[in-house]
């Protein structure tokens, strides 16, 4: 079992998050709150932002919080913003953090809007210079939109200057929410990046989504195309989809969320967030609530339940799913 921790919220509301950060709650789940919750349920995950508990690192004590592997994914808001940053860093190191994990949208304008906030891009690269002067490795991170392709040249300058690296380039997969269907206005085309020189830019297919899979066969009509004639090859649900319904506590991810009002929701990436009850209720009481959840409305939705249009044919999505979670959240906005 997985469970995210809205411990601090995030300054930014980014367009593309699955995780839907947004600012923090007037209050944070405190140390005691968050040692409490672990001795309950387990180690923690830290959401959305960790940088902005005024108690980090310390929220990572392995008493509560799940190993991050010496990676910290973080949008530099605590580094950038907090006065005491060399105590911080040294925190970090201390509890094995060696990597720091930057995503950009784009320039400074574009950046700042895609995040909701001015500033944000301002912070990241204020944050990763402090980070690597202190010793920290950093690795960059390009969600590509229908916006962001002319900018992604002087993202790759930016990057071997800032991290020594080329950056990762990927794209945003669909899950059914509100945030994520607005996005989907800004999903690039096929069209939109044929005459662009992104392969060529980062040409390792490690850190290329275009190399990797040729951008022909990332496209929507591809992946269903996949899907129709070799279901097995490809992966149709995201590793929060419960196995079964209602779903188990059995199932290895199953994905719970404490959010800072104290409301537990199940996370399935396959529907909205759904509402299980309230920490004040207990484990067990929580758990058994889950025998209650009946399958989300289109959940068994087929290849041939499909029609794309000629403009959503044309999008590139990074897996199966994508696409089959785009066709449900159509499905559910049409009616």
């Amino acid at each position: 079992m997985i469970i995210y921790v809205e411990a601090a919220g995030c300054p930014n509301t980014c367009r593309h998050c699955a995780a839907l950060g947004h600012p923090p709650q007037k209050t944070y789940y405190s140390i005691d709150e968050l040692r409490r919750l672990s001795e309950e349920w387990g180690l923690l995950e830290i959401y959305h932002e960790p940088t902005a508990h005024p108690d980090f690192p310390a929220v990572y004590d392995p008493q509560i919080a799940e190993p991050h592997g010496g990676y910290l994914v973080t949008n530099g808001y605590g580094l950038a913003r907090r006065d005491d940053y060399p105590s911080v860093l040294q925190g970090m190191q201390a509890i094995g953090i060696e990597y720091l994990a930057f995503t950009l949208h784009g320039l400074r304008d574009h950046h700042d809007w895609f995040a909701c906030r001015k500033g944000a891009f301002d912070d990241i690269l204020l944050a990763g210079r402090r980070a690597r002067q202190a010793g920290f490795k950093l690795v960059w991170q390009v969600f590509l939109d229908r916006m962001n392709i002319d900018q992604v040249p002087l993202l790759v300058e930016m990057s071997l200057v800032e991290s020594g690296e080329t950056p990762l380039l990927q794209l945003p997969f669909h899950t059914v929410s509100q945030r994520l269907w607005i996005f989907e206005r800004l999903r690039p085309s096929l069209k939109d990046i044929q005459n662009s020189s992104l392969t060529r830019l980062v040409d390792d297919p490690k850190k290329n989504i275009l190399v990797e899979h040729s951008p022909e066969s990332l496209t929507a009509q591809a992946w269903l195309q996949a899907w129709r004639s070799a279901p097995e090859t490809v992966t149709l649900k995201h590793i929060f989809e419960p196995t079964t319904w209602p779903p188990t506590v059995e199932f290895e991810k199953l994905t719970l969320y404490f959010l800072g009002d104290h409301k537990v929701y199940l996370e399935t990436r396959v529907t909205e967030r759904i509402l299980v009850g309230d920490l004040s209720e207990g484990k067990v009481a929580i758990l058994d609530h889950l025998k209650n959840i009946q399958p989300p409305q289109y959940v068994d939705i087929t290849p041939t339940d499909i029609q794309l249009s000629p403009e959503q044919a044309d999008l590139l999505h990074p897996s199966a799913y994508s696409v089959r979670y785009l066709a449900i959240s159509t499905k559910l906005r049409s009616h």
